[in-house]
């Protein structure tokens, strides 16, 4: 008999539909809900997602999971709740919890112990954390989606737990050690990540959406084209970048589209025809790859009254020194069109920060200016030994883009893309700590009456080392700011034409944010995991008010 390996995740859901991911061991059909789905096969992994439509929006729906018609999830021992799908609210209510880089290890020590004063600490799980506390509430008190945005698991630095898996394998004699180096060895990675009994029941029970990040691959994962063509004249690259994004579009992209968009998308629809994913995924992999890839991982979901546009910041990057982007043009294109439109917020997710400290902003942006030449063509390649030491790739390193995001916020919040919304939040992720800041517009649109915001929040679990939180504390002080501007200003790059300023210090541990909407107002909250292994528990440190 056939039985579930990863999963159930729950992935979309709307007002009346919803979408549930599963890998199971062998071929099968999976039921849920009366809705069927056969599996398809990859590189001996077997996968299936379910589009479960016409559900009744005015009740939650317990489910089963059926495998050639055998129940098969929940095991009859199972401890926990049984999963549910609980639509989106159609109130105009919304709780969104969201964080990025959560590090997989086992949930006892040494892992969880502080990485600042032990080798291998992670500290507390915050999502597990958050876990154990919805079994203790109940599910009127539960978030009514999860967005992670980025580094769902740490391919360059793998626990011990997949070390041992993976210690008879050798796919490159020369290749680097201790990574995740081919597509089974991404399967694994990903067993391992959602395999703790209490996240496994979380995400089979809210729904949520993902964005990858450099660590899904390597931390200077296409940081610079210098580093990029380095890494491809190696014999072991190309089965990595490979591997990682044909894992990538399995386990988290093909989960982010609505039951419309699947039917539409080429690559799924020759997946399902033939029930065999290698080739069609594995050509999706190589176009993503390219340097003009089109690989378009961005996402967009409605969320009740809130419209949530997710940008891929990593995989369509163009790196060629001048004409460097974040997004292919083609992407950039597809993300703002998707801004236009009739909604009460805007919430818009990179799994990077785009609103840095502006000392970070202004070091990163003169690191591509002097990589341009803007210091002469003997010193350019200072610019970019700079980016690449300093993994200086947010988006303040990508002036262009940078200036096209601003076009975006001034067009959106001046009613130019439809009507202006109430207010935008911006999301960010990879930075290892979070702060709250307020975005002001230039002075010529300051009458527009939308309220703009940035709330970061990284990591779920990735606490940072004591050397890490000094020079992430030195970024955000007033003598970085200073050093930076003069450095800007020995180059053409302008100032910013928006403005931001935080409105909380910088908090460091797992921490996980919560967006709440409710009765026409607004709020963030930010809670850290403290307590120990055992007892772990969450305490509030940022709460704001945004509307």
């Amino acid at each position: 008999m056939p039985e579930v390996r990863v999963g159930p995740l729950l992935r979309h859901v709307g007002e009346t539909d919803a979408t549930i991911w599963v890998e199971t061991d062998a071929p099968c059909e999976v039921e849920i809900l009366g809705h069927r789905a056969d599996t398809f096969e990859v590189e001996g992994h077997h996968f299936a997602i379910v589009c479960v439509t016409g559900l009744d929006p005015d009740r939650e729906h317990p489910y089963e999971l059926h495998l050639d018609g055998q129940m098969a999830w929940p095991p009859a021992d199972y401890e926990l709740p049984q999963p549910r799908v609980r639509l989106m609210p159609r109130d105009g209510s919304l709780r969104l919890l969201f964080g990025s880089c959560r590090a997989s290890a086992p949930h006892h020590p040494p892992y969880t112990y502080q990485h600042w004063w032990h080798p291998k600490g992670k500290g507390v799980d915050v999502l597990r954390t958050y876990g154990l506390r919805m079994l203790r509430q109940p599910s009127a008190l539960w978030p009514d989606a999860l967005l992670m945005m980025g580094d769902q698991l740490y391919a360059d630095q793998v626990n011990d737990t997949i070390k041992d898996l993976v210690a008879d394998r050798e796919v490159h004699a020369d290749g680097p050690v201790e990574v995740l180096e081919d597509f089974e060895e991404y399967c694994i990675g990903y067993w391992d990540a959602w395999r703790d009994p209490v996240v496994r029941w979380m995400l089979s029970t809210i729904p949520t959406s993902m964005m990858f990040d450099d660590h899904e691959i390597n931390d200077k994962w296409n940081t610079s084209q210098a580093w990029l063509e380095e890494k491809r004249r190696t014999d072991w690259y190309q089965t990595r970048i490979i591997g990682g994004l044909m894992a990538y579009w399995i386990y988290q992209h093909l989960g982010n589209m609505t039951p419309a968009e699947l039917a539409e998308d080429q690559t799924f629809q020759r997946v399902v025809k033939t029930r065999q994913g290698v080739e069609p995924i594995r050509e999706l992999a190589l176009m993503a790859e390219k340097d003009d890839g089109v690989s378009h991982f961005s996402m967009c979901r409605d969320l009740g009254a809130a419209r949530l546009i997710v940008v891929d910041a990593r995989s369509g990057r163009q790196l060629t020194p001048g004409h460097r982007r974040v997004t292919t043009d083609d992407e950039w294109a597809w993300i703002t069109a998707n801004a236009d439109g009739n909604y009460q917020h805007l919430l818009f997710a990179s799994s990077l920060p785009i609103l840095l400290p502006y000392g970070m902003h202004h070091i990163e942006a003169w690191s591509e200016a002097v990589g341009d030449g803007a210091w002469g063509r003997r010193l350019a390649g200072l610019g970019e030994k700079v980016r690449m030491a300093a993994n200086l790739d947010h988006w303040a390193c990508f002036q262009d883009s940078f200036r096209g995001f601003e076009d975006l916020v001034i067009e959106v919040a001046g009613g130019k893309r439809g009507s202006a919304p109430d207010s935008m939040v911006l999301f960010g992720g990879d930075v290892h700590h979070c702060w709250v800041s307020e975005v002001e517009l230039p002075d010529e649109t300051a009458n527009a009456g939308t309220k703009i915001w940035q709330v970061v929040c990284s990591g779920l679990r990735k606490e940072p080392s004591a050397i890490e939180r000094v020079v992430l504390r030195l970024g955000h002080t007033r003598f970085v700011e200073a050093v930076g501007k003069a450095l800007v200003r020995t180059t053409k790059v302008g100032m910013p034409r928006l403005r931001w300023r935080p409105v909380t210090v910088p908090h460091f541990r797992n921490q996980i944010g919560t967006l709440e909407i409710a009765g026409g107002e607004m709020g963030v909250r930010i809670e850290a995991v403290t307590g120990n292994w055992r007892k772990p528990r969450l305490t509030t440190v940022i709460e704001h008010k945004l509307l």
